[in-house]
């Protein structure tokens, strides 16, 4: 399979003089949490926004949302696969490099489509999403956890739902508590 047959192609652009403040609008608005940053030419790729990256790069730093430009914090090491490339290749640049997304780029460089964990997953080939997920997420993996293969999950009823809607417990992380605990 290549990158080709998993990528999205309807690719969202924002300029890298826009503020922060705007990008953030079209991530809410839109439901995006990744878009390709354009130079001084459309299509020309200078970087990626996260939210994170708005998230880590803006909030955390006190900073004016419509006073930062987006190309000003924007991610510039952006991580390519070729179209024609073999999905295996892609899946262990996301490994190699600890990235849920890549730009994916045609024999002339140029931006045609993105690849996301996601869609990997949603196209999963015998498994072999699981050793890419966990490649990838490796970075916020803290401690020992149960083996994926080893959870096991059961289909809930309408009247589990109910009951689960009515319950205190509250899950946080890879715990269960009965409060929520509340950071400064």
């Amino acid at each position: 399979m290549k990158c080709r047959d998993l990528m999205q192609v309807d690719l969202s652009w924002v300029p890298s003089d826009a503020s922060t403040r705007e990008v953030a609008r079209i991530m809410r608005d839109r439901s995006l949490g990744f878009l390709l940053v354009s130079g001084a030419a459309p299509g020309q790729l200078v970087g990626v926004i996260t939210d994170r990256d708005l998230a880590l790069r803006v909030c955390t730093e006190d900073k004016r949302s419509a006073d930062v430009k987006v190309g000003d914090i924007a991610s510039r090491d952006v991580i390519v696969c070729g179209e024609d490339q073999d999905l295996t290749d892609a899946e262990q640049k996301m490994r190699d490099e600890q990235k849920s997304r890549l730009v994916i780029v045609n024999a002339s460089g140029q931006p045609v489509g993105v690849l996301s964990l996601t869609d990997i997953l949603y196209g999963d080939r015998a498994g072999r999403a699981i050793k890419t997920a966990r490649g990838v997420l490796a970075r916020e993996a803290e401690g020992a956890h149960t083996p994926i293969d080893q959870i096991k999950l059961t289909p809930s009823t309408p009247e589990d739902e109910d009951a689960a809607s009515h319950q205190e417990s509250v899950m946080i992380g890879r715990t269960v508590s009965t409060s929520v605990k509340m950071f400064p």
